[in-house]
């Protein structure tokens, strides 16, 4: 089966990422299925799925300000990056490393 230019994207920008972070967060879509697939077939990564993006954003949060490493979170665009927001605004208050990742 040969790999799409989105499936070797995602899978680029999760190996860029991978020897800073240890887990993700992830809510599904259609859109962001290329990088959905990439951390779901990995074993080095735990993956929480999450169909809320504001609750996915402040799981990611949470993760990230008790690990003190960097959580992805990761969701399709359009408006499901703007239920980030809140989460996104406590991390850079907190200055606590919250990586958002859309399609």
């Amino acid at each position: 089966m040969s790999v799409t230019p989105a499936q070797e994207l995602a899978r680029e920008v999760i190996n860029s990422l991978k020897p800073h972070i240890t887990d993700v967060v992830l809510c599904p879509g259609s859109r962001n299925s290329p990088l959905s697939l990439e951390v779901l077939s990995r074993d080095d990564l735990r993956v929480h799925v999450r169909i809320d993006e504001r609750s996915a954003a402040f799981l990611a949060l949470g993760l990230a300000r008790t690990q003190r490493r960097p959580v992805p979170v990761i969701m399709t665009s359009g408006t499901a990056v703007s239920n980030c927001l809140p989460a996104v605004t406590e991390a850079a208050h907190g200055h606590i490393p919250l990586i958002v990742l859309s399609a």
